[in-house]
């Protein structure tokens, strides 16, 4: 039975603690001393060094398993003229501006924003 070799060994903390110092830094635009002080919040008494060594070590790894589970992107609701009628339109996109789907509706309700999201969640 071939065991999956820990990406943490050798450290002090475990797993899951370095995890959440780097989603702190990456996800919510903290400082790594701000970081260390959230943390110092919830228990766990890290310095501001050791989560910098943690992000420059584990950064990409969070990053890229954080960015497969969540989809990032922004939505955009206008009111546009468009042959000669006004619509909403809804647009998503994503962290390059790019656009990912547009969605024209008569009317502004629930339902028009169901589908557009459904949509816009398939095509991702």
């Amino acid at each position: 039975m071939a065991t999956k070799e820990r990406i943490d060994k050798q450290h002090r903390y475990p797993w899951p603690v370095i995890e959440t110092a780097v989603q702190l830094y990456f996800h919510e635009n903290m400082t790594y001393r701000s970081v260390s002080e959230k943390m110092l919040a919830h228990g766990v008494e890290v310095s501001h060094k050791t989560v910098y060594e943690w992000v420059q070590k584990f950064g990409n790894n969070v990053d890229q398993k954080s960015r497969k589970r969540i989809p990032s992107y922004e939505i955009e609701e206008s009111y546009v003229k468009c042959n000669g009628e006004w619509k909403y339109m809804y647009r998503a996109n994503d962290r390059q501006s790019a656009t990912l789907s547009i969605c024209m509706r008569e009317k502004r309700n629930m339902a028009a924003a169901k589908s557009f999201f459904k949509k816009s969640l398939d095509s991702l």
